[in-house]
């Protein structure tokens, strides 16, 4: 396959525990189909449930003017759009279902979804964390990557509850350390 940006060869790398193409000249990236999403999860625990299909129907609304890039897999016009209200432009392929990340923009993502976890507040938190309860059993990533995903907001919610209430923190320690059953 050949780089959309530059003509480069597009190599196999392992990028996250993810097998990808990354081209050896500008270092743009190929994912294809769901690859995306598991290296933004192996990358960052904390992130791994803010989830974006880039071919899902709220995808569409983000559709921005396209450069008109050629899918290096099949060769097909790829569209482009803004991932998840971002200022972040990715490209995407209607056919083969593979997203292209210019050089950066992998890091750019994580970095936005952990300024999303980062502003959420403790009651966000609790509707993310049953929604996410919800999707162990209807979730398209399956019961053990949704149940994942659930236990990573609600450990995001008793962090953003300790620090929106240090007093309930502590008095929750001075009733741990006063009881007998330790």
């Amino acid at each position: 396959m050949n780089c959309p940006d530059c003509e480069g060869t597009l190599e196999t790398i392992d990028f996250n525990g993810v097998k990808i193409d990354e081209c050896t000249k500008c270092k743009g990236r190929w994912f294809d189909r769901g690859e995306l999403r598991l290296a933004k999860d192996k990358k960052d625990d904390d992130i791994r449930w803010l989830d974006f299909d880039p071919f899902g129907k709220d995808a569409e609304e983000l559709s921005v003017a396209s450069e008109g890039k050629e899918c290096p897999k099949c060769s097909k016009k790829m569209k482009s759009l803004t991932y998840r209200k971002s200022k972040i432009i990715i490209d995407k392929c209607a056919d083969c279902e593979g997203v292209w990340l210019d050089h950066g923009e992998f890091i750019k993502i994580v970095e936005f979804l952990n300024e999303i976890v980062l502003t959420k507040q403790a009651g966000e938190y609790a509707k993310d964390t049953f929604k996410q309860f919800l999707e162990i059993f209807t979730g398209p990533e399956g019961p053990v990557s949704e149940a994942k995903d659930f236990l990573s907001v609600i450990w995001l919610l008793q962090l953003r509850v300790a620090v929106e209430n240090p007093k309930l923190v502590e008095a929750s320690q001075n009733v741990y350390k006063n009881t007998p059953f330790k």
